[in-house]
């Protein structure tokens, strides 16, 4: 009996409770916004039933969140609070697809985030939630990788903002960016690292990029080609480019001669590479154009003179006395320049391993022997 009594009494509680709690109508929401009571409309817009939120609903509440997010945007401070808060109204399907609130909606989270992160880097959940509620907006995507661009160290990759976004049509706009196309080259080059040697790289270039975007990619590729950064990324910049049909037989020739002279390792594109070579000793005119191109590189490419694989040093070096002597000729008179002082180089010296190349046993072979003398000479000071 007793236990009948509590459950009534607890039953008549919750009921009362039910009871108790009022529901606004259209009215109500009518009034509050003609006070501007953001807070309170927004906690009772959802009292009206789904099938009454007809225009005059949708037009309310459009105009009362316009007005919540330019109040909002206009304060020098945002807080957690108020991120959430507008992040939990996006979830709203009516105003998820209102344009200007999305905006709006953008705005305040980019300017929470870029504050939230100069004091303390524990933004990371708010901000892959900010992302993932909208993914598809790649303008949203770019301005988010930006955001994070300097900050390390990064609990989301740079390439799960960038990449969705150079899959859009204007991913040709995106691509002109530094730090997006630092991006592409950085997910090419693990592209091509774990690619078999059945592995198709344009198949990896068109899975990542929107067509669009290779005019921008193929242009810096040239640019890294000529002038990389590391080592590897001429090697990449050129498999990007002949991926696509786009390196010509100049750029080959070329290619495959600096490939020998760097960081060549065994396999298919070292016997390209050699053999390329004695095709140029075959043909002095294709030859002198690579030279030309060779002496324009600052520095000159020649980390293979510094290998501690003797046996592969020695080999490449007596390939080129044999195959392209001019190119040997010029490094070491580019040498013997920098080191007599009869020449000024803006860069420095432009041959920066030619120590390992002079101090090689059997150098006596490869270079005359009037210009390790010289060399020598120059050492002694």
């Amino acid at each position: 009996m007793k236990l009948m009594v509590i459950f009534v009494f607890f039953l008549s509680s919750f009921l009362g409770l039910s009871f108790a709690k009022s529901t606004y109508n259209l009215s109500d929401l009518q009034v509050l916004a003609k006070e501007n009571n953001f807070k309170e409309f927004f906690d009772h817009a959802l009292d009206i039933r789904p099938s009454e939120r007809l225009d005059a609903w949708k037009e309310m509440v459009s105009k009362m969140a316009d007005l919540m997010t330019q109040s909002t945007i206009e304060k020098e401070n945002i807080g957690k609070s108020e991120f959430r808060y507008i992040e939990q109204l996006f979830s709203w399907p009516h105003l998820k697809t209102d344009d200007v609130f999305k905006q709006r909606r953008q705005e305040i989270g980019l300017k929470y985030l870029k504050s939230c992160f100069k004091t303390k880097l524990e933004c990371w959940k708010d901000l892959r939630s900010f992302w993932e509620a909208d993914k598809n907006d790649a303008d949203l995507a770019i301005k988010l990788a930006e955001l994070i661009l300097p900050i390390e160290p990064k609990k989301i990759p740079l390439w799960s903002l960038v990449g969705p976004a150079l899959k859009s049509p204007l991913s040709e706009f995106y691509c002109q960016k530094e730090f997006v196309q630092d991006s592409i080259f950085g997910k090419l080059e693990i592209d091509y690292i774990r690619l078999d040697k059945k592995g198709d790289f344009l198949k990896k270039i068109d899975e990542a990029l929107h067509p669009d975007c290779l005019i921008a990619l193929n242009k810096r590729s040239l640019e890294l080609f000529y002038s990389p950064k590391k080592t590897e990324d001429r090697e990449l910049s050129f498999q990007i480019l002949e991926a696509q049909g786009k390196a010509d037989s100049e750029l080959r020739d070329l290619f495959y001669s600096i490939y020998l002279l760097e960081k060549p390792s065994k396999g298919d594109l070292f016997n390209l590479s050699w053999n390329r070579l004695m095709e140029l000793s075959k043909n002095e005119e294709r030859r002198s154009r690579v030279l030309v191109k060779l002496k324009k590189l600052d520095p000159l490419p020649d980390e293979v003179f510094a290998s501690s694989d003797i046996s592969k040093k020695k080999a490449i070096m007596n390939h080129f006395k044999l195959h392209f002597p001019e190119y040997l000729t010029f490094y070491v008179d580019q040498c013997l320049s920098f080191y007599e002082g009869s020449q000024v180089f803006k860069n420095g010296n432009p041959t920066i391993r030619c120590q390992q190349l002079m101090n090689t046993d059997s150098v006596s072979q490869i270079i005359e022997k009037h210009k390790i003398l010289k060399f020598k000479k120059t050492q002694n000071f």
